[in-house]
């Protein structure tokens, strides 16, 4: 016996500095993506908290935040200009779709819902849907073209819903029977609209709390994927992203705990049926996730910091400890909207660095 002990010592060591170097090697390879990402600030316009955000074509952004503001860029995120929604003060409108420079639709949350639908860039609002009932709360809303949904928290244990097939301009509410069960404290979050994902095919809607589930709703017929994100009344998948019918990733944690990083984020290649922890994973909670055109490279942001995925969300590297409320790529640029209305641009490397 004390001649095998030096032999498991040993190897124990030398696990040790093997793990410790793998270790260095990962932390090298962050530090060296870290230093070349630089978060720029943009000169801020408003005071309001910003969670809203969506780029159409052309460099035109739109986001949206508290006291009914509404901001719109043409230069890919260097300026912008206010376009808040009259008579909103109090009003805290969490998500947005744009169109095009012209036409976007706005959606609030808390206090029953309002949805307001512009198409002239802004400057003339519409009241579009209103449901004064208190008890709804709505989290986001998504479009495919010009057919879109927007979910809501349960009432009486099913989800509330809302579809629109003209862009936002009209919406219908959906029967309740027809909307999928909820369990006990199980709901959604409004971190930054985009726990719903719209495509040609499918929608797809995440959800936390007691339960952290994806549903997929596809040819009249709900489907429902467990997921290993963590459960918990402030914990659960706060955002998706998907590039195509088959890869997506989700994103959360507790919102509370913004520094752990335990189950707060899987990706799916399946289409949502099957999701998987990555490694490593995401450096805290995040609060929106987005991904780029090239349908590998994602960014993931929080109040703790924003990450970056060259695997579709297999495994992250920190970017910067500099954190959003919503995040968006465009080409190699990434905009980023926060607290008190700051914004952030950067330039991300398409490939991680050798």
């Amino acid at each position: 016996m004390s001649r095998k002990a030096p032999i498991i010592a040993t190897f124990s060591i030398v696990t040790t500095l093997w793990a410790c170097d793998q270790a260095a090697s990962r932390n090298d390879k962050v530090q060296n993506d870290a230093n070349a990402f630089v978060w720029e600030t943009v000169e801020r316009v408003t005071s309001a908290h910003l969670r809203g955000l969506d780029a159409t074509t052309d460099g035109i952004i739109w986001a949206s935040g508290t006291d009914g503001e509404v901001l719109r860029s043409t230069d890919s995120g260097d300026t912008w200009t206010s376009h808040a929604v009259p008579n909103c003060i109090g009003v805290d409108f969490r998500d947005i779709e744009g169109f095009d420079a012209s036409h976007a639709a706005v959606m609030s949350s808390g206090n029953g819902v309002k949805i307001f639908w512009t198409n002239d860039g802004g400057k003339k609002w519409s009241l579009s849907y209103e449901d004064t009932n208190r008890r709804i709360f709505f989290d986001g809303m998504d479009f495919y073209s010009v057919n879109g949904m927007a979910y809501g928290d349960p009432i009486n244990g099913r989800m509330t819903l809302l579809t629109s097939n003209d862009s936002g301009q009209t919406w219908v509410a959906i029967d309740s029977l027809s909307a999928p069960q909820m369990s006990k404290g199980e709901a959604g979050f409004a971190a930054s609209g985009t726990g719903i994902v719209t495509t040609k095919s499918k929608s797809f809607i995440a959800t936390g709390g007691s339960a952290s589930r994806v549903l997929s709703f596809k040819d009249s017929t709900w489907n429902s994927a467990s997921t290993p994100l963590r459960s918990a009344p402030s914990a659960g998948i706060f955002s998706m992203a998907f590039s195509n019918d088959s890869v997506g990733i989700i994103v959360g944690g507790d919102y509370v705990d913004s520094t752990n990083s335990t189950r707060n984020a899987a990706y799916t290649t399946d289409g949502g049926l099957t999701w998987h922890l990555p490694y490593p994973t995401p450096a805290g909670y995040r609060s929106c996730v987005a991904f780029s055109d090239s349908e590998t490279v994602a960014i993931a942001t929080g109040r703790s910091g924003t990450d970056i995925s060259y695997d579709a969300g297999k495994s992250w590297q920190t970017l910067s400890i500099q954190g959003y409320f919503s995040c968006i790529i465009i080409g190699t640029r990434v905009v980023a909207v926060g607290r008190d209305g700051k914004i952030g641009v950067g330039n991300i490397r398409m490939k991680p660095a050798s």
